[in-house]
C-alpha cells in the first residue's frame, strides 16, 4: 500500500525559523508558509523537520486559518495549524527544540519519512507480514503483529510499494524494539545487498520528495522585510 496523501512534511532549516513560526503558544498554534495542500478545517498528520538537526516531530494539526492576502508587507501566505491537544507535549517539545531548550538525544544519519507499505519478513521456517512504517535512506521501522527478532539480530525483509516493478529484498539488522501494542514493531537498519540498496534509497527520495514542503528565508520574509509572521487567518 502506498503512503497516504494526508500526511505531510513540514520542513525547517533551522531552529531559528521554526521559533518564528510557533504563535500564540498557549493555543499550540503552528503558522506554516504554504497552502497548497491544505484546506480549513481538515486534520492531517504532519512532520516538522529541522534540516539542520535532522530531526522530526510527528503532530496531529487542524487547519485552523488560512492568510492568503497579508495585510501587511513581509507577512507571507500561509496556513495555521492547531495542534490537537492529545499532542501537547509533543508541541511543548516542539518549543523547546526551537528554543534551544531541548536536543534529542541521538541525531538520525538520514531523515525519515512515514509511509505505509506492505512488508513481509523472514523468521525460520516462514515469512510473516508487516507493514513499513516509516523509511529512511538506510533503514525502516516494521510494524508487526508477528513476532519480533532480538536487538543485533539479521533478518530478510521484502518490501512491496505499487509503482515497483519488483518488491525490495533486504538484508537488515535489528536495531531496537517497540513492544506498545498500539505500535509493535522493529527498527531495522539495512546493510545489503549492494544492489538493493540505491533501489531503497530511490523509494525513500521519492516518499520524502513527495511529503515534504520547505521553508525558505524568502518565504518568512517577502520583499526583504524583517516583520514577523503575527495576524489574523
Amino acid at each position: 500500500m502506498e503512503d497516504q496523501d494526508r500526511w505531510v512534511r513540514l520542513e525547517f532549516s533551522n531552529r531559528r525559523q521554526l521559533a518564528r513560526c510557533l504563535e500564540q503558544r498557549q493555543r499550540r498554534i503552528l503558522f506554516y508558509p504554504a497552502v497548497g495542500r491544505m484546506q480549513l478545517g481538515h486534520h492531517l498528520d504532519v512532520d516538522v523537520a529541522v534540516s539542520e538537526l535532522n530531526t522530526s516531530i510527528p503532530l496531529r494539526v487542524l487547519v485552523v486559518g488560512r492568510r492568503a492576502r497579508p495585510r501587511r508587507r513581509g507577512a507571507p501566505r500561509g496556513v495555521y495549524l492547531e495542534i490537537v491537544e492529545a499532542d501537547a507535549e509533543r508541541y511543548q517539545r516542539l518549543c523547546d527544540l526551537a528554543d534551544g531548550k531541548w536536543q534529542p538525544g541521538q541525531l538520525r544519519r538520514y531523515p525519515r519519512a512515514r509511509t505505509r507499505l506492505a512488508a513481509r519478513y523472514y523468521v525460520p521456517e516462514r515469512f510473516h507480514s508487516g507493514i513499513v512504517a516509516d523509511i529512511s535512506l538506510r533503514g525502516m521501522f516494521l510494524r508487526t503483529s508477528g513476532p519480533l527478532l532480538e536487538q543485533g539480530q539479521g533478518v530478510l525483509v521484502r518490501v512491496r510499494a505499487g509503482w515497483l516493478s519488483r518488491a525490495l529484498e533486504l538484508e537488515a539488522r535489528v536495531c531496537w524494539l517497540d513492544e506498545v501494542e498500539s505500535r509493535r514493531g522493529m527498527g531495522l537498519d539495512c546493510f545489503g545487498p549492494a544492489g538493493m540498496l540505491p533501489r531503497l534509497q530511490h523509494l525513500a527520495e521519492r516518499i520524502l520528495r513527495r511529503h515534504t514542503l520547505s521553508v525558505s528565508s524568502e518565504a518568512l520574509n517577502p520583499g526583504g522585510s524583517t516583520a514577523g509572521t503575527q495576524g489574523g487567518g
